[in-house]
């Protein structure tokens, strides 16, 4: 094998598996909803043995073998947990931050973001896309740590840009290249 082969090789491998855990996650995702409400919908016979000696069978869905007590508990935790792990993994904050590089419209991008967020962005916007962090403070009436923390937040998601402007910062949503 040639060396530029098994450089295209392990480049291949290595995308592979830095999607790994989290096609792993989906598909973990899918099973868990599709095991829930399949157990949830499916009616299943439950036979009820009375104190009289009595056998009661039953197609009722309001009951539940230990089993499927179970099963319904462990899929509802992987269903949080997987769900948790996507929405605050490193690779999906890469591709929402690719996708809004390749279109920065604020159509696409105000959904995306938090509460504050959307007010810090917004409010940068309005001032032709820069204005100072005191600023900032001063007009959506949010502490100076609290609009620190979402310019950092921003900033990860590649949103704004920071500059070091005296003793403030001056916030600038980046100019895309067209």
């Amino acid at each position: 094998m040639k060396p530029l082969e098994r450089l295209k090789y392990f480049t291949v491998i290595d995308l592979l598996m830095e999607r790994f855990k989290t096609i792993i996650s989906i598909i973990l995702l899918t099973v868990s909803i599709f095991l829930l409400f399949n157990k949830l919908f499916s009616t299943q016979p439950i036979q009820i043995i009375l104190e009289t000696g009595q056998e009661v069978t039953t197609q009722n869905s309001d009951y539940f073998s230990l089993q499927d007590a179970l099963l319904l508990t462990i899929t509802s935790f992987l269903i949080g947990a997987t769900s948790v792990f996507l929405y605050y993994s490193e690779e999906t904050r890469k591709f929402i931050g690719k996708m809004i590089q390749k279109n920065p419209d604020k159509e696409f991008i105000l959904p995306l973001l938090k509460e504050h967020e959307k007010t810090i962005y917004l409010e940068i916007s309005k001032n032709n896309g820069e204005m100072l962090q005191n600023k900032i403070v001063q007009k959506t009436g949010l502490s100076k740590v609290k609009v620190a923390r979402i310019i950092a937040r921003l900033e990860r998601k590649k949103l704004i840009r920071k500059e070091r402007y005296g003793l403030t910062n001056k916030i600038l949503i980046p100019k895309t290249e067209a």
